[in-house]
């Protein structure tokens, strides 16, 4: 019971994060339309006996992340190797297995923060551009996780239903389950490339902030509706919770998400380095008030 409470607590942290990026300047996984589950052999049918986890989830997307968390660590893999042998001895389908991965995926964001603080700044717009892939086919299909106050309520739900509730938005097969063991790989690649060649940066200064600013600026003048957004969550900030979750509630996460992409991808390679190991490892630790704090003072419209 112990490694299972811990792995919802990993589980929920990892994905509250992401919902942190929601709130400031991102969103939430999920596509739209799932793919229907993949149907089971028949009854009776001939097969091969199955053992192994990729034996039963033998997807190149599972097969990417389970390797990039081997690399980047061997115990949790392990962890997650003995769990999937026992779950595939009583009978779990390739949809719970699924589940077991996201977990231990999920979880390594608080695990690899320090990794990923010392990883390349070609890395960090890597972990950048592969969310903003999926908020741009949130955005495409007119998705509802693109309006803030439903993730702040999704992810206010207690861990009970918001485990299950959220494991099952990534249902095996599925585009969006695709594209989590995807964005997962970049991370984990990150974090292993943060191990082997970790590189020092300094704490970002007055001319990194000035820079950012400009960027945000300059993006703010080209969408108008956007720079008001941020305009209006950066006045927010530091007022009551209340007010600031009135704030959110009315942002279009997916067009947040996507705009600090494109605002990171003009930033000079040493400036995006430098902001990136600052706020990223925070993210993945959960320090929200850190997080809020600096999103404020780095894109700060006043």
């Amino acid at each position: 019971m112990a490694a299972d409470s811990n792995r919802h607590i990993g589980l929920k942290l990892g994905l509250s994060i992401t919902g942190l990026v929601a709130l400031g300047f991102a969103a939430l996984f999920v596509f739209g339309p799932s793919r229907p589950p993949v149907p089971s052999s028949p009854a009776g049918a001939d097969r091969p006996l199955r053992t192994g986890l990729l034996d039963v989830l033998p997807d190149a997307s599972t097969r990417e992340a389970v390797d990039a968390l081997k690399a980047v660590s061997p115990a949790r893999f392990a962890e997650l190797d003995a769990i999937s042998k026992r779950a595939i001895a009583g009978g779990a389908d390739a949809q719970a297995l699924s589940e077991l991965v996201l977990e231990a995926l999920f979880g390594q964001f608080q695990a690899q923060a320090g990794a990923v603080k010392a990883a390349s700044s070609g890395q960090f717009q890597s972990i950048v551009a592969d969310l903003a892939t999926g908020l741009r086919a949130l955005k495409a299909s007119d998705s509802t996780w693109c309006n803030g106050a439903r993730v702040a309520d999704f992810l206010a739900q207690d861990d009970t239903d918001l485990v299950p509730n959220l494991l099952a938005e990534f249902p095996y097969g599925s585009p969006q389950y695709d594209w989590a063991m995807g964005w997962m790989t970049t991370i984990l690649n990150a974090a292993a490339q943060g191990q082997a060649e970790p590189r020092r940066y300094a704490r970002p200064g007055f001319r990194d902030e000035a820079v950012l600013q400009q960027e945000g600026l300059a993006l703010g003048s080209e969408q108008w509706a956007l720079g008001l957004q941020i305009a209006s969550f950066a006045n927010s900030e530091g007022t009551s919770y209340a007010q600031m979750q009135e704030v959110i509630g009315s942002m279009n996460v997916c067009d947040l998400g996507i705009a600090v992409e494109t605002v990171s991808g003009r930033l000079p390679e040493d400036v995006r380095g430098r902001i990136w190991s600052d706020l990223m490892p925070e993210i993945m630790i959960g320090n929200t008030p850190y997080v809020m704090y600096r999103v404020n003072d780095y894109f700060f419209i006043g």
